[in-house]
């Protein structure tokens, strides 16, 4: 293969990843609360996922330089919490879970490259495509931490 098509199907690929990643943004706001009642595989998180362990990763610093597009298709910001109240605190939760979800699934999508790729060139954007969205990732699982604090400290009302 040529460096030019090389070239064309690194632009092609390009193209698919984020018209996939638009794709899902769109459709995240659609989906029903239901799907975002819970924390569940991957969202669950790990017992060493602790407020310590994000801090020392730098997430909160890295958060506030981040952009936040939630809202770009109908859904919430989370730039900040939209209110105090167990109704605000549960919606901002379903939100966080949203984007998180939205995240995974961008990552998921990009293995649709290894179908007309070679391996390597699949491989390569998986990477990126992966370390990309699990910055954002971070970010969200740091705040759903804060956020379930929060909730506890209201006495789990939610």
């Amino acid at each position: 293969m040529t460096m030019a098509r090389y070239v064309v199907l690194i632009v092609i690929d390009i193209a698919i990843v984020v018209g996939l990643s638009v794709a899902i943004g769109a459709w995240a706001p659609r989906w029903p609360a239901a799907w975002l009642s819970h924390d569940t595989f991957p969202l669950a998180l790990a017992p060493w996922e602790t407020a310590t362990f994000y801090r020392r990763l730098g997430v909160p610093r890295l958060a506030r330089r981040l952009p936040e597009l939630g809202s770009t298709f109908g859904g919430a910001s989370k730039a900040q919490l939209p209110g105090r109240s167990a109704a605000d605190l549960a919606l901002y939760l379903r939100e966080v879970r949203r984007a998180e979800w939205v995240h995974w699934l961008s990552i998921v999508a990009s293995l649709l490259l290894f179908a007309f790729n070679p391996w390597w060139l699949a491989l390569a954007f998986v990477v990126g495509v992966g370390v990309g969205n699990l910055v954002f990732i971070s970010v969200l699982r740091n705040n759903r931490l804060r956020l379930e604090r929060i909730i506890d400290l209201n006495g789990g009302r939610t």
